[in-house]
């Protein structure tokens, strides 16, 4: 009988440290570092679970992860060494070991100590291959490739990427196999040569035509053409950027439509340097219209922002029905008091609880309902200032191009005897050109839309820096996200830029960013400033940092400043990211 309960007993214990690995796993994929820590500490207790090494190891890599994310770097890599340490000779928990080596190279990868991080990542590999794990061999050489490029050592890096493409392509090693080609891509044009790079390209469009990909074909073609563009091949990149448009002709996405018309603008740009003007202006009136049809698909979005008002008022209906729920609350408090004296004092204490429930409550909607303001009034801002930079750069700049097309074409007619008033309304139409492609980039980042927020945050690091600042960015594993998302970050990076150059009196300022697992983003900016106080910040609302916490935590993500006068600031940000949609 006691065997038995004893037996069913530890079914149940078991049962229960699983559902908590479980949980932890659930809090670090959702940023709930606090809660990790808090689940970690309970598991910790539980001293049958911690006899066993497996399981022990186990949990303290998780706890060095949580505390690499609370900025707890020390204690952090304390665990992880000591874990290496304990595993070193141990050959039965050879994956637990590799685990170990790719947490222990990333975070010297991130501290920028690439000797350090290649001794780590090379054990893992050294394992992975002992072990025939085909993924974490993978991710082992592209990591090395990362840092033998970081550390200026391109032999060694472009021989780790090549290591890569001798395995088969497949729906677990793709994304490695791509991966390897992108960077060899960015290899080979820092080199500038620009016919490796051309092969690289055809090598990811071929992965892609293989999996039947359109939407992705058809962007592999146009940065095909664009490698043909900047060779001055322009047959080439024209005939490149009509197939890309005809392989999307018939899907009607909003992404497929951009996709077309920066296919059709990029036809009219490249029949234009051919010489032919009658198509370039028929490629330019077919992206013109394309660009009306995204205009109307536009008013969706504004129905979808008249919903998020309408929201947001139903919150503060809320806050309304909450205060006479507690005025009602007090007056019957007050008649029951009158009618039993003897009652009062608990009468009163209950009062008070219910009060400070009440209150709390309302508190928290007001908050919440403060948080959904600030967020829609900035969403319509950036939808505003988005949708007047397109339709400046796409329709009137458009209309521009059409202009001078047509005053060129008449000139090339008229010849010797074309007036000078063409060559002067060409002057001038090109001038306005200039103006509102300037008037549209100071609205919202032509870098940004272009080439994506990693590039973007490096055009304004630049932009910024001078003889008395120096911004520098970085950034690792980055991709193109959502255009939506690109430009919330951008934004809150600027409005941090802007506050370091305003008050920080910093002589230097790094802004980091970083793909992080279970596909998180963090920004972390920092400065060697002057610093500031935290609370006196925080009443005086300063520096817009409940703006950007507001905004943060609409994205369901995490906010963090450590800041104190004297030593500089530092802030933290970690948001879910939002990738680019396949359609």
């Amino acid at each position: 009988m006691f065997a038995t309960f004893c037996f069913i007993g530890c079914l149940n214990l078991f049962a229960q440290d699983n559902s908590l690995e479980i949980e932890i796993r659930k809090n670090i994929k959702n940023a709930q570092f606090e809660l990790a820590l808090s689940n970690i500490e309970k598991l910790e207790s539980n001293t049958a679970y911690l006899k066993n090494n497996q399981n022990r190891l186990r949990l303290n890599l998780s706890k060095s992860k949580v505390y690499n994310q609370l900025d707890q770097q020390e204690k952090s890599i304390n665990l992880m060494l000591k874990g290496f340490s304990e595993l070193k000779d141990n050959t039965l928990l050879k994956g637990l070991k590799i685990d170990y080596a790719n947490a222990l190279g990333l975070i010297f990868y991130e501290a920028e100590n690439y000797d350090k991080s290649i001794d780590y990542y090379n054990q893992a590999l050294y394992n992975s291959l002992t072990e025939n794990d085909t993924i974490n061999t993978l991710e082992a050489y592209l990591n090395l490739g990362k840092n033998y490029y970081k550390n200026e050592e391109i032999d060694s890096a472009v021989s780790n990427f090549s290591k890569i493409l001798v395995y088969p392509v497949n729906y677990k090693t793709q994304k490695y196999i791509t991966a390897s080609y992108t960077n060899l891509g960015v290899v080979a044009g820092d080199e500038l040569n620009l016919d490796l790079a051309e092969e690289y390209a055809n090598k990811v469009l071929l992965i892609y035509q293989e999996q039947k990909d359109t939407l992705n074909i058809a962007m592999g073609l146009i940065n095909l053409s664009s490698i043909y563009y900047d060779k001055k091949d322009y047959e080439k990149a024209k005939n490149s950027y009509f197939q890309a448009f005809k392989s999307v002709k018939d899907l009607k996405s909003e992404r497929a439509i951009k996709v077309k018309e920066y296919a059709l603008y990029n036809l009219a740009y490249t029949n234009e340097h051919l010489g032919d003007f009658e198509n370039a202006y028929f490629f330019l009136e077919e992206a013109t219209n394309l660009t009306d049809s995204l205009n109307q698909l536009k008013i969706v979005q504004n129905i979808s922002e008249v919903e998020a008002k309408y929201n947001v008022a139903i919150q503060a209906q809320k806050v309304e029905e909450e205060k006479s729920l507690r005025q009602r609350a007090q007056f019957l408090f007050y008649g029951s008091a009158l009618a039993f004296l003897a009652f009062i004092i608990l009468s009163y204490i209950f009062y008070r609880n219910y009060r400070l429930k009440q209150r709390n409550k309302i508190e928290q909607i007001e908050n919440e309902t403060q948080t959904r303001i600030i967020n829609a009034t900035i969403d319509a801002k950036e939808k505003e200032r988005k949708s007047i930079a397109e339709i400046l750069h796409d329709s009137v700049s458009a209309l521009l191009s059409s202009a001078n097309l047509h005053l060129q074409a008449t000139k090339s007619q008229l010849k010797e005897g074309a007036p000078k008033e063409i060559s002067k309304a060409q002057v001038i139409v090109n001038e306005a050109s200039v103006k509102i492609r300037d008037l549209s980039h100071e609205l919202i980042s032509s870098v940004l839309l272009k080439f994506g927020l990693a590039f973007a945050v490096h055009d304004i690091c630049q932009k910024y820096s001078n003889s008395e600042i120096t911004l520098r960015s970085d950034d690792k594993g980055i991709l193109r996200y959502d255009q939506d998302f690109e430009i919330k970050i951008y934004n809150i990076i600027e409005e941090l830029i802007n506050n370091i150059l305003k008050h920080s009196k910093a002589s230097n300022a790094t802004i980091m960013l970083v793909h992080r697992e279970n596909d998180m983003l963090s920004v972390r900016l920092s400065d060697d400033g002057i610093g500031f106080d935290l609370k006196k910040a925080k009443t005086k609302d300063g520096l817009g940092l409940s703006h950007i916490n507001a905004r943060v935590k609409v994205m369901k993500g995490v906010f963090n400043i450590v800041s104190s006068k004297g030593n500089g600031t530092s802030i933290f940000i970690l948001v879910p990211i939002q990738p680019k949609l396949i359609n």
